[in-house]
């Protein structure tokens, strides 16, 4: 008689201990589940702060070049990470539209928090700098001073359709195409040639984007105080 109530004492134990630990590992679950989205959030924000500081740097040794050679840097074009010249600006600057942004020649980091170095040739270009600039002060016989005019026209719109910056006072823009890797908006359809439209905003679920670009008057000032022009 004994020997059974302990048989039975025992599945009751064994049994209330497979609840209990069955609802132990439902709460891990619920709490795992409520930490893993802030943590993907904080993740996220970390590296876009990252890349918005990549983006200030940038814009700074875009200046820093201007000054020194009195015009902004050409887009590099080689896309065989082998070669001496990748990274490297087109010295011939044959490139009227959208490209890559130099780092090597402006000895900055190639891509965003999001994105991959390149090893061979077939990569793809993951989160690597777009670069657009214009030919009347990046050309290799460009020699900005005060009377420099912009002979194209870049144009950024913010991402509610409003003009941000309009006519030919947008010297050059450099951009991170953010978390998703592709162009977003108006970038992922620039316009090669005299005239190009760029978006800028803040993210949502369409457009994460992160531009930075350098005014033509801000230039100059720049290159002015600087005392190279």
């Amino acid at each position: 008689m004994h020997l059974l109530t302990a048989i039975r004492t025992f599945k009751d134990a064994r049994g209330f201990t497979l609840a209990e630990l069955a609802v132990v590992l439902l709460i891990i679950s619920i709490l795992a589940a409520a930490f893993i989205v802030p943590l993907s959030g904080r993740e996220e924000s970390r590296r876009r702060h990252e890349t918005e500081a990549a983006l200030e740097e940038i814009r700074e040794a875009l200046i820093g070049f201007a000054i020194i050679h009195r015009r902004l840097p050409c887009p590099t074009v080689e896309t065989n990470p082998t070669v001496a010249a990748y990274g490297i600006e087109d010295a011939t600057c044959s490139k009227n539209a959208e490209g890559y942004l130099p780092w090597r020649t402006l000895g900055v980091e190639s891509h965003d928090a999001w994105g991959r170095p390149r090893t061979k040739d077939t990569d793809p270009w993951t989160g690597y700098w777009r670069y657009r600039v214009v030919p009347s002060v990046s050309l290799p016989t460009a020699h900005i001073d005060v009377g420099t005019t912009l002979d194209d026209e870049l144009r950024l719109v913010d991402a509610d359709g409003s003009t941000m910056v309009d006519g030919k006072a947008l010297a050059a823009l450099v951009y991170s195409t953010g978390p998703n890797g592709t162009p977003d908006g108006a970038n992922a359809s620039y316009e090669a040639g005299s005239v190009a439209t760029y978006e800028t905003g803040a993210p949502t679920t369409t457009f994460d984007d992160i531009v930075a670009w350098i005014g033509h008057p801000l230039l100059i000032a720049r290159m002015a105080a600087a005392g190279s022009l």
